[in-house]
Protein backbone atom coordinates (compact mmCIF):
# COMPACT_ATOMS: atom_id res chain seq x y z
CA UNK A 1 0.00 0.00 0.00
CA UNK A 2 1.19 3.40 -0.93
CA UNK A 3 2.53 5.54 2.19
CA UNK A 4 -0.76 8.45 1.46
CA UNK A 5 -3.21 5.70 1.46
CA UNK A 6 -1.59 4.26 4.63
CA UNK A 7 -1.84 7.69 6.94
CA UNK A 8 -5.43 8.04 4.85
CA UNK A 9 -6.38 5.02 6.68
CA UNK A 10 -4.35 5.25 9.83
CA UNK A 11 -6.37 8.59 10.35
CA UNK A 12 -9.32 7.63 9.57
CA UNK A 13 -9.35 4.67 11.93
CA UNK A 14 -8.62 7.50 14.73
CA UNK A 15 -11.53 9.62 13.49
CA UNK A 16 -13.98 6.29 13.40
CA UNK A 17 -12.80 5.40 16.74
CA UNK A 18 -14.40 8.31 18.71
CA UNK A 19 -16.82 11.49 18.24
CA UNK A 20 -13.49 13.45 19.37
CA UNK A 21 -11.58 11.82 16.67
CA UNK A 22 -12.02 14.69 14.34
CA UNK A 23 -9.73 17.19 15.61
CA UNK A 24 -7.16 14.40 15.17
CA UNK A 25 -8.11 13.70 11.80
CA UNK A 26 -7.67 17.21 10.44
CA UNK A 27 -4.52 17.84 12.19
CA UNK A 28 -3.59 14.40 10.18
CA UNK A 29 -4.29 16.42 6.74
CA UNK A 30 -3.00 20.38 7.17
CA UNK A 31 -5.04 22.54 4.59
CA UNK A 32 -8.18 20.77 4.81
CA UNK A 33 -10.90 22.42 6.55
CA UNK A 34 -13.89 20.90 5.13
CA UNK A 35 -17.06 21.80 7.26
CA UNK A 36 -17.38 19.54 10.37
CA UNK A 37 -20.78 19.19 9.75
CA UNK A 38 -20.14 17.45 6.49
CA UNK A 39 -16.98 15.38 8.12
CA UNK A 40 -19.21 13.98 10.91
CA UNK A 41 -21.47 12.76 8.54
CA UNK A 42 -19.13 9.69 8.01
CA UNK A 43 -19.14 8.90 11.67
CA UNK A 44 -22.52 9.00 12.21
CA UNK A 45 -22.97 6.57 9.05
CA UNK A 46 -20.39 4.34 10.62
CA UNK A 47 -22.19 4.43 14.34
CA UNK A 48 -25.73 4.03 12.81
CA UNK A 49 -24.60 0.91 10.88
CA UNK A 50 -23.23 -0.46 14.48
CA UNK A 51 -26.04 0.15 16.18
CA UNK A 52 -28.45 -1.52 13.73
CA UNK A 53 -26.53 -4.81 13.71
CA UNK A 54 -26.18 -5.04 17.17
CA UNK A 55 -30.25 -4.75 17.57
CA UNK A 56 -30.31 -7.42 14.67
CA UNK A 57 -27.74 -9.82 16.37
CA UNK A 58 -29.01 -9.63 19.68
CA UNK A 59 -32.86 -8.90 20.07
CA UNK A 60 -33.42 -10.33 23.45
CA UNK A 61 -30.61 -8.83 24.88
CA UNK A 62 -32.29 -5.49 24.04
CA UNK A 63 -35.64 -5.89 25.02
CA UNK A 64 -34.00 -7.58 28.59
CA UNK A 65 -32.09 -4.27 29.19
CA UNK A 66 -34.45 -2.07 28.17
CA UNK A 67 -34.05 1.19 26.30
CA UNK A 68 -32.06 3.77 28.22
CA UNK A 69 -29.43 0.14 29.83
CA UNK A 70 -29.70 -0.65 25.81
CA UNK A 71 -28.25 2.60 24.77
CA UNK A 72 -25.50 3.06 27.31
CA UNK A 73 -24.41 -0.13 26.12
CA UNK A 74 -23.98 0.99 23.16
CA UNK A 75 -22.76 4.45 23.78
CA UNK A 76 -19.79 2.59 25.51
CA UNK A 77 -19.10 -0.21 23.06
CA UNK A 78 -18.40 2.14 20.26
CA UNK A 79 -15.84 4.11 22.49
CA UNK A 80 -14.32 1.12 23.82
CA UNK A 81 -14.61 -1.51 20.77
CA UNK A 82 -14.64 0.74 17.51
CA UNK A 83 -16.09 -0.67 14.42
CA UNK A 84 -12.78 -2.63 12.43
CA UNK A 85 -14.10 -5.63 10.63
CA UNK A 86 -15.34 -5.12 7.23
CA UNK A 87 -18.38 -7.66 7.42
CA UNK A 88 -20.98 -5.73 9.70
CA UNK A 89 -22.57 -8.73 11.95
CA UNK A 90 -18.25 -8.96 12.96
CA UNK A 91 -18.92 -5.95 14.31
CA UNK A 92 -20.91 -7.65 17.30
CA UNK A 93 -18.34 -10.08 18.42
CA UNK A 94 -16.86 -8.55 21.46
CA UNK A 95 -20.32 -7.42 22.74
CA UNK A 96 -20.82 -10.65 24.83
CA UNK A 97 -17.71 -9.70 26.76
CA UNK A 98 -18.39 -6.23 27.04
CA UNK A 99 -22.38 -6.62 28.28
CA UNK A 100 -20.35 -8.93 30.91
CA UNK A 101 -17.92 -6.25 31.82
CA UNK A 102 -20.45 -3.50 32.52
CA UNK A 103 -22.71 -5.73 34.28
CA UNK A 104 -22.53 -5.06 37.90
CA UNK A 105 -21.96 -1.02 37.12
CA UNK A 106 -25.07 -0.70 34.92
CA UNK A 107 -27.04 -3.04 37.45
CA UNK A 108 -27.77 -5.82 34.86
CA UNK A 109 -29.81 -8.81 35.89
CA UNK A 110 -27.92 -12.05 36.21
CA UNK A 111 -28.85 -14.17 33.37
CA UNK A 112 -28.05 -11.15 30.73
CA UNK A 113 -24.13 -11.79 29.89
CA UNK A 114 -25.15 -15.52 29.43
CA UNK A 115 -28.20 -14.28 26.93
CA UNK A 116 -25.69 -11.87 25.25
CA UNK A 117 -23.02 -14.93 24.22
CA UNK A 118 -26.52 -17.11 23.69
CA UNK A 119 -27.45 -15.00 21.10
CA UNK A 120 -23.90 -14.33 19.49
CA UNK A 121 -23.19 -18.35 19.08
CA UNK A 122 -26.82 -18.44 17.39
CA UNK A 123 -25.48 -16.23 14.96
CA UNK A 124 -21.81 -17.89 14.46
CA UNK A 125 -23.58 -21.03 14.31
CA UNK A 126 -26.18 -19.96 11.58
CA UNK A 127 -23.01 -17.85 9.45
CA UNK A 128 -20.56 -20.76 10.21
CA UNK A 129 -18.14 -21.36 7.18
CA UNK A 130 -17.15 -24.96 8.59
CA UNK A 131 -18.33 -27.35 5.38
CA UNK A 132 -21.01 -30.20 5.91
CA UNK A 133 -19.19 -33.19 4.86
CA UNK A 134 -20.37 -35.64 1.65
CA UNK A 135 -21.47 -38.87 2.68
CA UNK A 136 -20.47 -40.25 6.11
CA UNK A 137 -18.82 -43.65 6.70
CA UNK A 138 -19.37 -43.66 10.45
CA UNK A 139 -21.65 -41.56 12.84
CA UNK A 140 -19.72 -37.79 12.41
CA UNK A 141 -20.77 -34.81 14.70
CA UNK A 142 -22.39 -31.74 12.45
CA UNK A 143 -18.97 -29.62 12.32
CA UNK A 144 -21.33 -26.55 13.21
CA UNK A 145 -22.16 -27.64 16.85
CA UNK A 146 -21.66 -25.52 19.56
CA UNK A 147 -21.65 -26.32 23.46
CA UNK A 148 -22.57 -23.26 25.79
CA UNK A 149 -22.56 -23.66 29.55
CA UNK A 150 -24.36 -21.20 31.82
CA UNK A 151 -26.21 -21.12 34.92
CA UNK A 152 -29.84 -20.84 33.30
CA UNK A 153 -32.03 -22.43 31.47
CA UNK A 154 -31.89 -20.31 28.69
CA UNK A 155 -32.79 -22.70 25.77
CA UNK A 156 -36.63 -23.36 26.82
CA UNK A 157 -36.80 -19.64 27.78
CA UNK A 158 -35.76 -18.33 24.44
CA UNK A 159 -37.80 -21.01 22.40
CA UNK A 160 -40.58 -19.64 23.95
CA UNK A 161 -39.76 -15.82 22.95
CA UNK A 162 -38.76 -14.62 26.24
CA UNK A 163 -42.13 -14.61 27.45
CA UNK A 164 -41.18 -14.66 31.15
CA UNK A 165 -39.73 -12.17 32.91
CA UNK A 166 -36.12 -14.21 33.18
CA UNK A 167 -35.72 -17.61 32.83
CA UNK A 168 -35.34 -20.22 35.28
CA UNK A 169 -31.87 -20.74 37.30
CA UNK A 170 -30.22 -23.67 36.59
CA UNK A 171 -27.13 -25.43 35.24
CA UNK A 172 -27.48 -25.86 31.41
CA UNK A 173 -25.36 -27.16 29.00
CA UNK A 174 -26.96 -26.18 25.61
CA UNK A 175 -26.49 -27.23 21.83
CA UNK A 176 -26.42 -25.29 18.83
CA UNK A 177 -26.05 -26.65 15.50
CA UNK A 178 -27.21 -25.54 12.05
CA UNK A 179 -29.44 -28.47 10.63
CA UNK A 180 -27.97 -29.84 7.78
CA UNK A 181 -31.04 -29.42 5.86
CA UNK A 182 -33.05 -26.50 6.82
CA UNK A 183 -29.93 -24.50 7.41
CA UNK A 184 -31.09 -22.52 10.28
CA UNK A 185 -29.41 -22.77 14.01
CA UNK A 186 -31.27 -25.88 15.92
CA UNK A 187 -30.58 -25.61 19.68
CA UNK A 188 -31.80 -27.55 23.03
CA UNK A 189 -30.00 -28.33 26.52
CA UNK A 190 -28.35 -31.45 25.87
CA UNK A 191 -29.53 -34.73 27.96
CA UNK A 192 -27.51 -37.64 28.54
CA UNK A 193 -28.54 -39.55 25.75
CA UNK A 194 -26.97 -36.79 23.06
CA UNK A 195 -24.20 -36.58 25.22
CA UNK A 196 -23.91 -40.59 24.71
CA UNK A 197 -24.18 -40.15 20.73
CA UNK A 198 -22.06 -37.50 20.58
CA UNK A 199 -19.15 -39.20 22.13
CA UNK A 200 -19.89 -42.60 20.20
CA UNK A 201 -19.34 -40.21 17.25
CA UNK A 202 -16.30 -38.60 18.31
CA UNK A 203 -15.00 -42.28 19.94
CA UNK A 204 -16.29 -44.25 16.78
CA UNK A 205 -18.25 -46.55 19.71
CA UNK A 206 -20.68 -48.84 17.92
CA UNK A 207 -24.31 -49.28 19.78
CA UNK A 208 -23.12 -52.94 20.46
CA UNK A 209 -20.37 -51.86 22.67
CA UNK A 210 -22.20 -48.94 24.60
CA UNK A 211 -25.20 -51.30 25.01
CA UNK A 212 -22.49 -53.72 26.74
CA UNK A 213 -20.63 -51.65 28.36
CA UNK A 214 -23.61 -49.38 29.97
CA UNK A 215 -26.30 -51.76 30.43
CA UNK A 216 -28.69 -50.41 27.61
CA UNK A 217 -30.73 -52.54 25.57
CA UNK A 218 -28.97 -52.16 21.68
CA UNK A 219 -32.25 -50.85 20.37
CA UNK A 220 -32.95 -48.17 23.00
CA UNK A 221 -28.92 -46.97 21.66
CA UNK A 222 -29.89 -47.26 18.07
CA UNK A 223 -33.32 -45.22 19.04
CA UNK A 224 -31.01 -42.27 20.66
CA UNK A 225 -29.07 -42.34 17.47
CA UNK A 226 -31.69 -42.31 15.00
CA UNK A 227 -33.16 -39.16 17.04
CA UNK A 228 -29.90 -37.68 16.89
CA UNK A 229 -29.64 -37.77 13.64
CA UNK A 230 -33.19 -36.94 12.63
CA UNK A 231 -32.24 -33.94 15.19
CA UNK A 232 -29.22 -32.84 12.62
CA UNK A 233 -26.38 -32.37 15.03
CA UNK A 234 -25.39 -35.91 14.24
CA UNK A 235 -24.42 -37.02 11.00
CA UNK A 236 -25.52 -40.83 10.16
CA UNK A 237 -23.81 -43.01 6.92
Amino acid sequence: MKPGLRHFFDSMTDFLAAPSGLERLRASHPGWDEAPARVALYGEFVSHHVRATLAKLYPYTQASVGPECWTALLDGFEVQRPARHYEMNQLGEGFPAYVADQAEALGLKAFIPALARFEWTDWTVYASEEPLPGPVERLTVNPTLAMLQHPFRLCAWVRGQCQAPAPQEGEEMALLWRHPQQLTTWFMPAHDRALLVVKMALEGLSPEAVAAATGMLVDTVHRAVAGCVREGFILSP
